[in-house]
């Protein structure tokens, strides 16, 4: 592979023909058996193309040499980067008619995981978290962790309980019964954002979308929106009252929100000027 542009690939060629990476690693981790199922596997891209090195040598220690363009594995603060080699290439990517947007690269870059992955939160979420390693999946693939179906579950992976409160709301079941995205409905998938008052009320609101102006929910998005505003200008008392409201939001339960709001007021009201 050439610099750090995209990959080179011919479409429709078998990735496994006279390669040596996927030849040995059938045996050693089973990492080719895995990569079978691989959405970069059925579009010819091999091994090699995404770790270097020369899949042609037979020699364990040749192809796998910094001579040959090996490239050892990567840490997660580097890991949207390298696969953003390719998928912040936008001509590149639509070589292989996609049936989503091509930038969703730097939508990453503007989300609230890239934000604290680049501040040091190991924490936060990067592209193998949620797409997994070697058995990457279209999002359309039923078995993608991407899948509408199955992306409460794997946001669920870091924000258990944000997902059981989720869940257990009115939005909860209606999502599932209707095939809806869980959490990226509102969050988005790849610039996602946090709970706040943008994303409750107003013309580009996401609750705008489904609930109509003057309706119940529209009216409950904009009281939780008012709340929201109050706790973010309280204090400093009002963090951690702020970050369970946050959470409370995934019930829709606008008496909880209340209460966390009348808390953060009375707290700061304590607090020495």
């Amino acid at each position: 592979m050439a610099g750090t542009g995209a990959l080179k690939v011919e479409q429709g060629a078998n990735p496994a023909a006279k390669d040596s990476c996927f030849q040995c690693h059938s045996v050693i981790e089973g990492t080719s058996v895995t990569f079978k199922d691989d959405v970069h596997y059925r579009h010819a891209i091999s091994c090699a193309d995404c770790h270097g090195g020369d899949s042609k040598e037979e020699d364990q220690n040749l192809s796998m040499s910094a001579k040959r363009g090996f490239k050892i594995r990567v840490t997660r603060q580097a890991t949207p980067d390298y696969c953003g080699r390719c998928h912040k290439n936008a001509s590149f990517m639509r070589k292989f008619d996609p049936q989503l947007r091509v930038d969703q690269f730097a939508l990453y870059k503007t989300s609230v995981h890239a934000k604290g992955l680049a501040a040091g939160h190991m924490g936060s979420a990067e592209c193998v978290d949620c797409h997994g390693v070697h058995n990457i999946r279209a999002v359309g693939d039923p078995l993608s962790p991407a899948h509408p179906q199955h992306v409460t579950e794997t946001c669920a992976k870091c924000h258990a309980a944000t997902a059981g409160l989720f869940r257990k709301s009115p939005h909860g079941p209606v999502f599932t019964s209707q095939e809806m995205p869980g959490c990226t409905a509102c969050h988005a998938s790849h610039a996602t954002k946090p709970a706040g008052q943008a994303m409750l009320t107003g013309k580009h609101a996401v609750c705008a979308e489904c609930h109509d102006a003057g309706s119940a929910g529209e009216k409950a998005g904009a009281e939780i929106a008012r709340l929201l505003k109050g706790l973010e200008t309280t204090g400093r008392k009002s963090k951690e009252a702020l970050a369970r409201a946050r959470l409370a939001i995934h019930t829709f339960d606008v008496a909880a929100i209340r209460r966390a709001a009348e808390n953060a007021t009375a707290q700061n009201e304590k607090v020495p000027k």
